[in-house]
């Protein structure tokens, strides 16, 4: 994956591999849950040293010296880390590292982590350990500290726009998707899947306009997803922050464009202050997010502040 192999990211591992000082344990923060999956295994690539044909086993985590747990979909369990802490231990096939990429950190349990916190202590010597979690923050600290921890929030901007033009060539509308995808490269592509960023721009600037208590009640209960209401956010974010310059006269520094009208209707609901003040709510909720927060409920409450500010 292009975007992913110029990140900070990979660049470690990859400066890492190439001076033979390789971490026993790596653990990748990512809030992209598209991806990251694919991220760690193009890391794991880095960590074997894989060449094409390993390349294309551990795409398909078919390759003998590379477990990827959980299953697809699945939650890692207390009997996914016995099984881990088991196979450290026999040798591996192919090569001199047996590598076990543990993708979802952030849903295990205390106990499933805990379970693996001896190995990841003491490893054997031919095992290696790659984590991915969406945030640390659901990450056990005694877990975080037994790995390099890497992150990978977001991306430039640009690199998305780039990257959009070149996988997604009918997309007209590149550089707005990049703006509101917030730097995650998984929400772009979602973006340039589903009608792009205008679609996603109108929705955030027509609930702008006709926001009203019974329709933030029921439209808080659509974001049960965490990483749809990350997405959303995301869009809000700009879309407030263009209705703030419609309300100061400054059309010239819109962001989205051909929402005007609804931006118009929006800005006459709201004094300058409180559409700062939405925008710090919206911050705010992003962060709740991050901390596991419950979506439904975090996004109830931030609709509601919203009105409240008004």
């Amino acid at each position: 994956m292009r975007i992913f192999s110029r990140s900070g990211a990979y660049r470690i591992v990859e400066g890492d591999a190439a001076q033979g000082r390789l971490s026993h344990a790596y653990l990748l923060v990512c809030p992209d849950g598209r991806n990251l999956r694919a991220f760690l295994k193009e890391l794991a690539c880095l960590i074997l040293g894989a060449d094409r044909r390993a390349r294309d086993l551990i795409g398909r985590e078919m390759f003998a010296d590379c477990l990827v747990l959980p299953a697809q979909g699945e939650k890692f369990t207390v009997a996914d880390a016995r099984r881990v802490t088991e196979e450290s231990y026999i040798r591996p096939v192919e090569g001199e590292k047996k590598l076990f990429v543990l993708d979802g950190v952030q849903d295990m349990n205390a106990s499933a982590q805990n379970k693996l916190l001896k190995v990841l202590e003491e490893p054997p010597a031919s095992a290696c350990f790659l984590l991915g979690s969406l945030n640390d923050f659901a990450v056990l600290p005694t877990v975080r500290s037994r790995a390099k921890k890497l992150e990978l929030y977001r991306f430039p901007e640009k690199e998305i726009a780039r990257e959009l033009e070149a996988e997604y060539p009918h997309c007209r509308n590149a550089a707005e998707i990049a703006a509101v995808s917030g730097g995650v490269w998984g929400r772009a592509q979602l973006l340039a899947e589903e009608g792009g960023a205008a679609k996603a721009a109108e929705e955030a600037a027509r609930f702008a306009a006709e926001l009203t208590v019974t329709s933030a009640v029921t439209a808080a209960r659509r974001y049960t997803d965490r990483e749809k209401a990350s997405a959303f956010l995301a869009v809000m974010r700009l879309v407030y922050r263009d209705i703030l310059m419609v309300r100061l006269g400054r059309e010239d520094l819109l962001l989205t464009r051909g929402q005007e009208e609804l931006l118009s209707r929006a800005a006459a609901r709201y004094s300058p202050a409180a559409l700062v003040r939405a925008q710090d709510k919206i911050a705010e909720t992003e962060r709740g997010l991050k901390f596991n927060a419950n979506p439904s409920a975090a996004m109830e409450t931030l609709f509601i502040g919203i009105l409240e500010v008004r």
